[in-house]
């Protein structure tokens, strides 16, 4: 990673990075951001484990079955909100490109 350029003399509390860094941190996010929204949640798979568990009485598969539901109720939610924090950060970056020198060049 290139290296951050440190606090400009004048800048008051302002941070400056150089247009490489600025941008490699912008296609980063982008990346986990879509990484986040494509593969989320595999539901075939997890529809197909739900029924296989479900058809099975003896308690190992009850074990299994009380974890799949616990995923399926709390990650795709967990997942969601990182999400929409990656994408409001990816904003985030796109305006300060855009209104910046960096955007230009």
């Amino acid at each position: 990673m290139p290296p951050i350029s440190g606090q400009s003399p004048d800048a008051g509390d302002q941070i400056c990075i150089d247009r490489k860094t600025f941008k490699q941190l912008l296609a980063l996010l982008t990346s986990c951001v879509d990484e986040l929204v494509n593969p989320r949640d595999c539901e075939i798979f997890l529809t197909f484990l739900d029924t296989y568990l479900s058809e099975n009485n003896s308690p190992e598969p009850r074990k299994a079955l009380l974890l799949l539901n616990y995923y399926r109720d709390i990650v795709p939610d967990a997942l969601e909100e990182v999400v929409d924090r990656l994408q409001e950060a990816r904003g985030i970056f796109n305006v300060i490109l855009a209104t910046s020198k960096l955007g230009g060049q």
